[in-house]
């Protein structure tokens, strides 16, 4: 930690192999502290709860500063601890189980990416060795640079039947620090060493991942609300929140672009476009459409009837449309009044919420959302947006530049990996002449700032493009990936957009009680100081650095900071110290 920056080296090791050694990170008496607690304690695992003074070693060096020196740089600030840590060994591991890991099928919520000279490495297994590991001792392995593998690992590396030109077996010291991408494939075999076989591992995910539910009380059940109740189980589906034991993993909606079902197994559902998915049932103009665009309008969704009764209780409940603020953000052709929004649509009484309901678990809607980004989204419900004549645009925003792996698209091995999507259903025509949604085609894969005159519209270059749509249409659009916003509205009538964000089943964009320490972990952050505290919240609105409690190291020393960055952020990341003192 001399230097202020991983060294080109470390970069260039980690980058290439998925994995890096940092010899000598803990210090002999450290080493001794560990293993003698584990020793007095008898127990392998549970070691953040141990009673008394047999805990306090292992809350040490779950922000050891060396440590969060590396992964402020590898995974980034506001990472956190996504479950409890164990010692590696025969006795807590199945050595006879496959390997796990690789990038294919990607998961984006422990993947590796890199961009512009940043990099995010959203999952990373961290490694103490409290005893040496020899060569030929074995106990963990891993295939290097497998976490950018873009084919599957074939079954016999993963069950050890054919892996000797493949595995990688460390050797290692007392004291020295493993830090290995969650991607990479890696696992456990028998060991052959003399004496005690000792790994602690602790597993770190970047600040807004979904991987694990806490072990706290509160996290068991997602509380159900009697307007959700009344729907039915496939409407309901996405309207879950995350990190409940009862919501992670998600529910799954399969389709086939005709009907929805859904999938008691909970397994993951991403249809590819390539042969291993012979039936996917994807229509490949669509998605070329989506991949070169990022975004795509789906024809005569609703039918007149529908479109009636949408309208008519917008029109009912009128006197509920709140006028926002003016998001112009300075912007002389996109200047107006605030922006009309009518919220809580599904929540409306019987039977004016029935159109609304009606627009979740729809099966053309729920196919595109699966093969745009894998099953499992959710989104908050609808809201109506209402613009009227002289209501302001909103200045585009959001693209591939810079790099957010939580609302970032990438393209693998046939598959749309798109992480937020915007589903706009259309009440009303939109022409060119009237105003409304905007986005730049193509922005998705920008690697390079946006122009201040292409956010603005005051000198867009023509990359700016308005989308006209019909009554009944259904727009896509990359929330995240593609620059997008509005013009201002200039037709007589009012605009009439039912929009539902969906995020996907890898990452948090919303906040939520489960991201508070005590709620996701119970009694077992009791008594930490509040640098831990800070590894131990749930996955939270992941936007950019300055968003939720982060650790930094000075002069050898672990702080906490809480300063507020410019962009949008989670109300509930705390300003302040929550630890009791």
């Amino acid at each position: 930690m001399d230097q202020q920056t991983m060294t080109n080296e470390e970069n260039y090791a980690f980058d290439l192999t998925g994995y890096l050694h940092v010899p000598g990170a803990l210090t002999r008496p450290e080493v001794a502290r560990l293993n003698e607690a584990i020793d007095r304690a008898g127990s392998l695992e549970g070691m953040l709860g141990w009673e008394g003074d047999l805990r306090e070693p292992f809350r040490d060096v779950l922000i050891h500063p060396q440590l969060v020196w590396y992964l402020n740089q590898i995974v980034g600030p506001g990472f956190r601890l996504d479950r409890e840590p164990t010692i590696l060994c025969d006795e807590t591991c199945d050595t006879s189980a496959p390997l796990t890991g690789g990038n294919e099928p990607r998961d984006p919520a422990l993947a590796y990416y890199h961009q512009n000279g940043r990099r995010f490495c959203e999952g990373v297994r961290v490694i103490w060795a409290l005893s040496d590991v020899k060569a030929g001792d074995s106990g963990f392995v891993m295939l290097p640079c497998s976490h950018k593998s873009n084919v599957e690992t074939p079954a016999d590396i993963l069950t050890g039947v054919d892996d000797a030109d493949y595995l990688f077996r460390p050797e290692l010291k007392a004291g020295d620090l493993l830090i290995v991408g969650l991607t990479v494939v890696q696992g456990m075999r028998a060991w052959q060493g003399e004496g005690p076989q000792r790994l602690l591992s602790y597993e770190y995910v970047g600040r807004g991942v979904m991987r694990s539910a806490g072990p706290g009380p509160e996290s068991k059940e997602m509380p159900v609300p009697d307007w959700m109740a009344e729907m039915q189980p496939e409407q309901r589906a996405s309207l879950y929140r995350p990190g409940y034991w009862d919501t992670t993993p998600p529910p799954t909606l399969k389709t086939d672009g005709e009907r929805v079902t859904l999938d008691a197994s909970r397994e993951l559902f991403h249809p590819s476009i390539f042969v291993k998915n012979p039936n996917s049932d994807i229509d490949e103009k669509e998605f070329y459409f989506w991949d070169l665009n990022g975004y795509l309008v789906l024809r005569g969704v609703m039918d007149e009837a529908w479109l009636a009764e949408a309208n008519a209780a917008i029109d009912k409940f009128e006197n509920r449309i709140v006028v926002g603020e003016e998001l112009a953000r300075g912007s002389k052709a996109l200047a107006g009044t605030g922006r009309p929004l009518l919220n809580g649509l599904t929540q409306l009484p019987n039977p004016y919420c029935d159109p609304f309901r009606r627009m979740l678990g729809h099966p053309a809607v729920e196919h595109r959302l699966n093969w745009m980004g894998g099953s499992g989204g959710r989104t908050g419900g609808g809201t109506a947006f209402c613009a009227v004549k002289g209501t302001s645009g909103h200045s585009l925003h959001d693209s591939n530049e810079p790099l957010n792996p939580t609302r970032g698209y990438v393209y693998h091995n046939g598959r749309s990996y798109c992480e937020a999507i915007t589903v706009t259903w259309q009440l009303r025509d939109v022409a060119e002449a009237d105003g409304g949604f905007a986005c730049v085609p193509g922005s998705h894969k920008a690697y390079y700032p946006l122009p201040a005159g292409v956010r603005s519209c005051d000198d867009h270059m023509g990359l700016a493009k308005h989308v006209a749509m019909k009554a009944g249409d259904v727009l896509f659009f990359m929330d995240g990936g593609t620059t997008h916003g509005t013009l201002a509205w200039q037709s007589e009538i009012s605009r009439r957009g039912i929009l539902h964000k969906y995020s996907s089943r890898n990452f948090n964009r919303s906040g939520g009680e489960l991201t508070h320490p005590k709620t996701r972990w119970g009694d077992l952050v009791a008594g930490m100081t509040d640098a831990q505290m800070t590894v131990m919240r749930g996955p939270d609105r992941d936007v950019f650095d300055k968003n939720v409690p982060r650790l930094t190291v000075a002069n050898g020393a672990v702080g906490v900071s809480y300063e507020r960055g410019s962009a949008l952020y989670s109300k509930d990341a705390p300003t302040e110290p929550v630890a009791k003192q």
